[in-house]
């Protein structure tokens, strides 16, 4: 029995090795590449192209019109916290400490400073538009991280070449840049 198989199978490779080696093809495009096929070879590579191109299965088609694109999808929303997946009734509300959020307002804050002016004793802070802040000045902040939360930072100090910003327990000082240690100051008596 396995050895009536094993003729069966290797009759059966031969058969398909004659048949591919001495089979005809529907269309030969054999010839230099630089000739153009015949009128004859022309039209009936055009009609073969026209059958295999035009058909039309109306099963298929009707079966494509139900499915989905795959273009288009929805995930379902997770809140994350820490990296973890949570429901999102449980996703809590995040507290920024203040040391970060005062990071955040001196990057904005600093973009908007011209440099410092000193007035006899009094050192004011100018900002780019030209009004004149002074120590003790504070202004509300708010960040988009941290929606719905008002911070006040304060300016603690202001010298010749820098200032402070306070938030709560949180302090920064930010030095103007330049080429001198008094890069953007002005001393008017």
């Amino acid at each position: 029995m396995k050895t009536l198989s094993n003729i069966l199978a290797a009759s059966l490779l031969l058969m398909l090795a004659i048949q591919s080696m001495h089979g005809s093809t529907q269309i030969k495009l054999s010839g230099r590449k630089d000739l153009v096929l015949n009128t004859s070879s022309r039209k009936h590579v055009l009609e073969v192209a026209q059958f295999y191109l035009t058909a039309k299965d109306e099963a298929f088609l009707s079966d494509s019109a139900d499915v989905d694109t795959p273009f288009a999808f929805e995930q379902p929303v997770v809140a994350l916290v820490n990296g973890e997946a949570v429901d999102a009734k449980e996703a809590t509300v995040i507290n920024y400490d203040e040391a970060s959020v005062l990071r955040v307002v001196v990057q904005n804050f600093s973009q908007q400073v011209r440099g410092t002016l000193a007035r006899g004793d009094v050192r004011y802070l100018q900002l780019n538009g030209g009004s004149l802040l002074k120590p003790g000045a504070s202004f509300p902040v708010s960040i988009p991280q941290a929606q719905g939360q008002t911070f006040t930072v304060t300016i603690t100090e202001i010298s010749g070449d820098g200032y402070t910003l306070k938030l709560g327990a949180a302090s920064q000082t930010i030095h103007l840049s330049g080429s001198g240690s008094s890069a953007g100051a002005i001393k008017l008596n």
